[in-house]
C-alpha cells in the first residue's frame, strides 16, 4: 500500500507509520510507479480501407521504398488517419518507433483517443503542459521501448532509439512553429531533418497543405498523394457566399447575422442538427471608443486597443494582460456616448442567444477554455448532442469529427483576408476550408455560408470551388513576383528595448552593417505593426535572401559575430535582439 494513502486511512501522520516501521511491523520500501496513464490492449475492429485509401497506401509505400517525403493532401474527412493507423502498425510489426506530431494535443483529442483505442499500451503522450516527472518518464521511454509517441512540437527533440516513421498530421498548422521561448523552430521542418538523420519514413498530412510544402512537391523533392472524395462516400460540404454588399444594397442587411445566415440556421436547428460559428477574434468587441471626440481603449503597456469582455465587464490587453474597469464615461471629454466596434465571440455568443434563445450556444475560445478540463467538457458536450451551436475562434477549425453538424458559418472572411502579413490569404484559405470541412461529415450533406464584403475576391472563389491547385498556383506566382517564401529565406531580427531611444539606435546599427555586407537584401529598420508590447519598443531588420546553403551559412556565421561584436558596446548590449530565421 502507498504510504500516503495508508495515513490517510488510518488517520495518522508519519511519525507512526515510522515508529512501526522501527518495530518490524511495516516494511518501508520505495518502488518506481509510472506516471503515464494506460491504454486498451484490446482489438478494435478497423473500417476496411476504401478503394482510394488502398491507392493511396500503395503510393506511399513507393514513395517510402526511395526514402521520399509523402505529402498526403486528403480533404477534410477522407480518411487520412485511418491511413496513418496501417502505417503505424507496419511500423511497430518491424520493431520500429513512431513519431506522431500533432500540433495542439489538448485540440485533437478525438484522435489522441482513437489511437489509444487501436494500440493500448504501445501509446505514449508528450506536451509541454504534462507535469514534468511524466515528461521525465516519457524521455526515458523513447530512448529505450517506447513504441508510439504522441506529441506536440516539443516531441520532435525525444531521445530516439530507433524511429522508423514519423507522421506530420496538419502540417500546415502555424502552432508548429516556435516562436518563444528560445530556440525559434519549426516542429515540421526539425520532423524532416530528423527523417533524414534516422532514414525514416517520413508523411506529412494535411487537407490545406502549405505553400512550402506544395512547393516542395513541384520541385520533386516531396511525393505528393492526394485523397479527393470523403470516406464512405460522404459528400462535401456545398459552400455558399453570403455577399453583404448585395445585402445592403436590398435594404435586407442584418448586423452580425445576416438574414440568409439565419434562415440557415432556424432550418437546421428545426431538424434537430448542429451550427458551428467561426469568428477568430475572441471578447465581446475588439475595443469601445468615443463618438463623440473620438477616443479608444488602449492598453499603457502595447500599442493596441483593449479588448472588451462583456462577462467580467473589463477591458483586457490580449498581450501583456493588462485590465481595466469598463469606462461609464469618456476619460477625454467626459462623454457618456460610448460605442463598441467589431465583433468577438462572446458578441456572437450572444447574438445567436437572442435570435435563437431556445437554442443551446456554446462558446470555444481561450476565455472559456483556460483549464484542459472545461476544454474537454465543453467539446465532448457538443459531440454528445448537448449544443446546439458552438461559436468558436480557430479552435473549431481544429481535427474535431463531430456526427451531426449541418451547418458552419464563416462571420467575418474579410478580417482573415485583410490581415497585414504577405501569408494571410494562404492562411484565410486554410482556415476557411478546415472549418467548412466540419460540415456534413456523416450521410447527410452539409452547407457553409461565409459571409463577406469581398465576393470577388480570388481566395474566396477557391474555397467556393475547392480548387487548391488553382490557389496554390496563383498565390505562388505573386509570391514569386514580389520575391517572398518559398522562393527565398527569410531571416528577421526582432530587436526590444524600454527606451525607444536605445531601440532605434541598434536597429540602425544593424541595418547598416548588415547592408555594408549584403546590400539590397536588408530592410530596415521596419516600425511593426504592433511596435510596442509589454513597454517594450521593437523595431525590425529582415533579410531576403537566395535560397543558396553556402550563402546562408557565411550570413549566419556574419550575424553572429556581428551579435558578438555589438555585445562588448555599452550603448548596444542592453538591447535584446532575438534572430528569427523563416518566420511564418
Amino acid at each position: 500500500m502507498e504510504l500516503a494513502v495508508l495515513m490517510q486511512r488510518a488517520a495518522v501522520d508519519h511519525s507512526v507509520i515510522a515508529a512501526m516501521v522501527k518495530k518490524g511491523i511495516f516494511i518501508l520500501s520505495e518502488k518506481e510507479v509510472a506516471r503515464i496513464s494506460e491504454g486498451n490492449d484490446d482489438a478494435v475492429q478497423l473500417p476496411a480501407l476504401s478503394n482510394d485509401q488502398q491507392q493511396a497506401l500503395h503510393l506511399i509505400h513507393q514513395a517510402f521504398d526511395q526514402l521520399q517525403p509523402v505529402l498526403l493532401h486528403g480533404v477534410t474527412g477522407s480518411g487520412k488517419t485511418r491511413i496513418y493507423i496501417e502505417l503505424i502498425t507496419e511500423a511497430l510489426q518491424n520493431d520500429k518507433q513512431v513519431l506522431y506530431l500533432l500540433p495542439e494535443i489538448a485540440l485533437t483529442s478525438q484522435i489522441v483517443e482513437r489511437l489509444f483505442e487501436v494500440f493500448g499500451n504501445n501509446v505514449l503522450i508528450y506536451h509541454s503542459k504534462m507535469p514534468d516527472m511524466e515528461r521525465v518518464e516519457v524521455w526515458k521511454e523513447a530512448a529505450g521501448k517506447a513504441k508510439l509517441i504522441i506529441a506536440a512540437r516539443s516531441g520532435i527533440f525525444l531521445p530516439f532509439d530507433r524511429a522508423g516513421l514519423i507522421i506530420v498530421d496538419e502540417e500546415h498548422d502555424a502552432s508548429y512553429k516556435q516562436t518563444s521561448p528560445n530556440p525559434h523552430y519549426n516542429a515540421r521542418d526539425v520532423a524532416l531533418y530528423l527523417a533524414m538523420k534516422y532514414k525514416a519514413h517520413i508523411i506529412l498530412g494535411s487537407a490545406t497543405p502549405s505553400l512550402e510544402s506544395a512547393f516542395n512537391v513541384k520541385a520533386q523533392k516531396f511525393q505528393k498523394v492526394s485523397l479527393t472524395s470523403r470516406f464512405g462516400e460522404v459528400s462535401l460540404p456545398q459552400i455558399e457566399i453570403v455577399d453583404l454588399v448585395y445585402e445592403r444594397k436590398t435594404g435586407r442587411y442584418k448586423p452580425v447575422l445576416s438574414v440568409p445566415l439565419q434562415k440557415a440556421m432556424a432550418a437546421v436547428l428545426e431538424r434537430g442538427k448542429q451550427v458551428i460559428l467561426f469568428q477568430n477574434r475572441r471578447g465581446y468587441v475588439p475595443t469601445i471608443q468615443c463618438k463623440n471626440c473620438g477616443w479608444t481603449a488602449m492598453c499603457t503597456n502595447c500599442d493596441v486597443n483593449l479588448t472588451y469582455h462583456k462577462y467580467a465587464n473589463d477591458l483586457s490587453c490580449h498581450y501583456c494582460q493588462q485590465r481595466k474597469k469598463n469606462p461609464s464615461h469618456c476619460p477625454d471629454c467626459g462623454s457618456q456616448d460610448i460605442g463598441e466596434l467589431g465583433l468577438g465571440t462572446e458578441k456572437l455568443e450572444n447574438v445567436v442567444k437572442q435570435y435563437f434563445p431556445n437554442a443551446r450556444v456554446g462558446r470555444l475560445d481561450f476565455d472559456t477554455t483556460r483549464t484542459k478540463a472545461a476544454q474537454d467538457k465543453l467539446i465532448l458536450s457538443f459531440a454528445r448532442g448537448e449544443l446546439d451551436v458552438m461559436v468558436g475562434t480557430q479552435m473549431v477549425t481544429k481535427g474535431f469529427d463531430f456526427d451531426h453538424v449541418a451547418l458552419v458559418g464563416v462571420i467575418d472572411a474579410d478580417a482573415l483576408i485583410r490581415f497585414p502579413d504577405f501569408r494571410a490569404v494562404e492562411r484565410a484559405y486554410q482556415l476557411m476550408t478546415q472549418v467548412a470541412g466540419r460540415a456534413g461529415r456523416r450521410q447527410e450533406m452539409g452547407k457553409v455560408m461565409i459571409q463577406t464584403y469581398s465576393a470577388e475576391h480570388p481566395v474566396i472563389k477557391e474555397v467556393v470551388s475547392g480548387n487548391f491547385e488553382g490557389f496554390v498556383a496563383r498565390e505562388l506566382a505573386e509570391r514569386k513576383q514580389f520575391w517572398f517564401p518559398p522562393f527565398c529565406r527569410l531571416i528577421v531580427l526582432d530587436i526590444r528595448h524600454s527606451s525607444l531611444e536605445n531601440t532605434q539606435l541598434v536597429a540602425k546599427e544593424w541595418t547598416t552593417a548588415l547592408q555594408d555586407r549584403l546590400g539590397e537584401r536588408v530592410k530596415g529598420p521596419i516600425v511593426p505593426s504592433i511596435s510596442r508590447v509589454r513597454n517594450q519598443y521593437i523595431r525590425n531588420v529582415v533579410i531576403k535572401m537566395e535560397k543558396d546553403d553556402a550563402l546562408i551559412t557565411r550570413t549566419k556565421q556574419y550575424i553572429l559575430q556581428l551579435k558578438d561584436t555589438f555585445s562588448q558596446i555599452k550603448e548596444l548590449k542592453m538591447v535584446r535582439v532575438n534572430i528569427d530565421v523563416d518566420p511564418y
